[in-house]
């Protein structure tokens, strides 16, 4: 097993990090603080900060080289004009409910985009009511559904089989699906992993060339590199319990991003962005 250490790789103070996006074309990181309503990017230790009228929670390159969201109302588009941020709503899902907002996102390998809801105060904690939904053209429909906090979206190089996690502390756990590529649906629900094995609570992931499952373990400063069969093969240690979402970018996509968070029992580096240079590499993404 291999143990590395992340660094650090800017001094952001997110209130909540997450979603980092590596844009290739731009050789720019992108990633959100969701309790700020911002967007930030970087590039040549250049960073910019755009404030949202729509907090985002997840996001991920389009086609027309804008970005595609999820957020407190729903699903939108997002661009940049003028040195500012600009929103459109194409979903409205939670404009008229105050109790729900989406979470975590992320692309199928055919550039479906997908995002979890959340509703913030769980009214029957028996049964969750969180779902996962899928965006196509412009159109979202449940696929998924008994969520409380949803995270972990990512599919294996091949688009054969989806992971989910949920990283409540409740439940802490991983599972697999079997994915049809044409049709977008998910079935064959598998448990992966749980915090028992991964020592925190399961937040955002990725996907590397080789088929491995990667997780920031939230609550442990670790992330975690699982092999398609569950076993761990790799550890990240990141100077900071509240990890919360990863990307691979850089030169090859071999470099790792990490976001954070400034959470319970907050340290120095809570809320930093970090990095490591690695032997792995990731996988370019189908825009939307």
């Amino acid at each position: 097993m291999k143990i590395l250490n992340a660094e650090l790789f800017y001094v952001s103070k997110n209130k909540l990090g997450e979603s980092p996006v590596w844009v290739e074309q731009q050789q720019t990181l992108y990633w959100i603080d969701l309790t700020a309503a911002t967007i930030n990017s970087i590039k040549h230790n250049k960073h910019r900060i755009f404030e949202l009228a729509d907090p985002i929670s997840g996001f991920a390159q389009s086609s027309s080289g804008n970005f595609i969201c999820a957020t407190h109302n729903g699903f939108s588009k997002l661009s940049f004009t003028n040195g500012q941020a600009q929103q459109k709503l194409i979903v409205d899902l939670f404009s008229h409910k105050n109790n729900f907002r989406m979470n975590d996102a992320a692309l199928d390998r055919q550039g479906r985009f997908w995002a979890g809801s959340l509703q913030i105060t769980e009214v029957n904690e028996a049964q969750p009511s969180g779902q996962v939904y899928c965006l196509s053209n412009q159109q979202a429909s449940p696929r998924l559904e008994g969520f409380k906090v949803q995270n972990g979206l990512a599919w294996s190089p091949d688009g054969k089989t989806m992971y989910v996690s949920d990283s409540h502390p409740s439940i802490a756990s991983v599972w697999k699906y079997d994915f049809d590529t044409e049709t977008g649906i998910p079935i064959n629900k598998q448990l992966f992993a749980t915090d028992k094995k991964l020592g925190g609570r399961p937040d955002g992931a990725t996907v590397d060339t080789d088929g491995c499952y990667w997780t920031a373990a939230s609550d442990s400063g670790k992330i975690l590199r699982l092999t398609p069969t569950g076993n761990i093969d790799a550890i990240i240690n990141v100077p900071t319990k509240n990890v919360t979402n990863i990307c691979f970018g850089g030169t090859n996509l071999s470099t790792l991003y990490i976001t954070t968070q400034i959470y319970k029992d907050p340290n120095e580096h809570a809320g930093n962005l970090f990095a490591i240079e690695t032997s792995w590499q990731g996988i370019e993404e189908t825009n939307h």
